[in-house]
């Protein structure tokens, strides 16, 4: 193979065209690892509506006529937003066919030639490109900003503005306070989040957790801690597929796209996060053109993609309280209550944030947008008398303590 001789771009655009049937995808690649998690949405060009029906039921006694549902619930709508990624590939065919002697060793296969092996190897640069964005893409609107990471809003993007908002916390039931998670605690922690989950969610198909790597494999740590048995014998520890108490149902999946030392904890289904797309074959587009060149590889290509969850609704969604990305500030101010005196909290005394359905325990927090004001309630308790609800303002980033004192009735 001569190095240093031009690349006939009619020979590559040839082999295209006769071996399409083994030309990658960019979104098969290594995109797919966390993309084969989420459902894909063909047509879109633009943006399209997603609508989820929350709460409500279509089922009633029969009384003899038929009457229009009027438990049918609300329709939530999110926009599913599509944007444009460009990919440009500009190199001396010298360092190209380099590699691809070094890739495919031996004689050079018929079924994959060199022009073939060229566009796949774009197209593995640009999906390991789309791997690290999915979850911290941000789109601008700055035209000097040209970064995949800023081409559009990628998951962690979609959580974070929720977030902001509010319509994704604690008041909303779809944040679990975690905390911080260490090797001691990561196994009890993800369970009770789990747990927290409404039971008509855990009898959903394709239910997924995600996490980093690194809590990955924290969490294999920790079950080698716990020194679980098997048949007499350790069991294997090592890239545990799902969370243990949840009867294999709640996969868990390792994504290598976080940031670094992100604890953020995702817990939905594959059918309620989508990512949207015009054609699959924009995914194989990238094309050589004339440079005006010989000696230089040129050829681009463009898709369009966006993310969105079709619900943030507690059934259907749950975060925990870490941001996606340390780095970055967290939106999140918390209030942690403690109830008083002992003997109170044992005849029944507990609190929460006015809104919300379930009561808290004692000791326990919640995570909610900060700057904004929250009114605690409590709950009644046998023989004392209730506090008075109190308004608190937690800052983002700040903890807010608040003790709610029963005092004993007067006989």
């Amino acid at each position: 193979m001569d190095f240093k001789a031009p690349i006939d771009i009619t020979t590559v655009l040839t082999a295209v065209k006769k071996h399409r049937d083994i030309l990658k995808a960019v979104d098969k690649l290594d995109a797919s690892e966390v993309l084969k998690h989420f459902t894909p949405v063909p047509g879109i060009t633009d943006s399209l509506e997603l609508g989820k029906v929350e709460g409500g039921s279509i089922s009633s006694k029969y009384t003899g006529k038929f009457t229009a549902g009027k438990y049918l619930g609300k329709i939530v709508p999110r926009r599913l937003v599509v944007r444009p990624v460009v990919m440009e590939m500009s190199d001396e065919p010298e360092r190209y066919r380099r590699t691809y002697i070094a890739e495919v060793p031996g004689t050079l296969r018929k079924e994959h030639p060199f022009e073939l092996w060229l566009i796949n190897h774009g197209h593995e640069l640009a999906s390991n490109d789309l791997l690290f964005a999915i979850f911290t893409a941000k789109y601008s609107a700055d035209e000097n900003k040209t970064d995949i990471q800023d081409s559009f809003d990628g998951i962690g993007t979609i959580v974070t503005e929720g977030e902001a908002v509010g319509d994704i916390s604690s008041a909303e039931g779809n944040v679990y306070a975690t905390g911080e998670l260490t090797r001691a605690n990561i196994g009890e922690k993800l369970l009770e989040m789990w747990r927290h989950m409404p039971r008509t969610f855990k009898r959903k198909k394709n239910i997924k957790m995600f996490i980093s790597d690194d809590l990955g494999d924290m969490y294999d740590d920790w079950r080698k801690d716990e020194g679980t048995i098997v048949i007499g014998l350790k069991e294997d520890t090592s890239d545990t597929q799902h969370l243990l108490g949840s009867n294999n149902r709640c996969e868990l999946v390792r994504v290598p796209n976080l940031p670094d030392g992100s604890q953020f904890v995702m817990l939905t289904t594959k059918g309620n996060i989508c990512y949207g797309f015009d054609k699959e074959s924009d995914f194989k587009s990238i094309k050589p053109f004339f440079s005006g060149n010989p000696y230089t590889f040129d050829a681009s290509g463009k898709y369009v993609i966006g993310f969105q969850f079709v619900s943030v609704h507690k059934s259907e969604f749950c975060v925990n309280d870490r941001p996606v990305d340390p780095e970055g500030s967290n939106p999140f101010g918390y209030i942690e209550v403690t109830i008083a005196p002992d003997e109170a909290k044992a005849n029944g005394g507990k609190w929460r944030i006015q809104g919300e359905e379930a009561w808290r325990d004692s000791g326990t927090y919640v995570a909610v947008p900060g700057g904004k004001e929250y009114t605690i309630e409590f709950l009644e308790a046998a023989g004392y008398t209730t506090p008075a609800v109190q308004k608190k303002t937690p800052a983002a980033g700040a903890v807010e303590k608040v003790t709610g004192t029963y005092v004993v009735k007067s006989e």
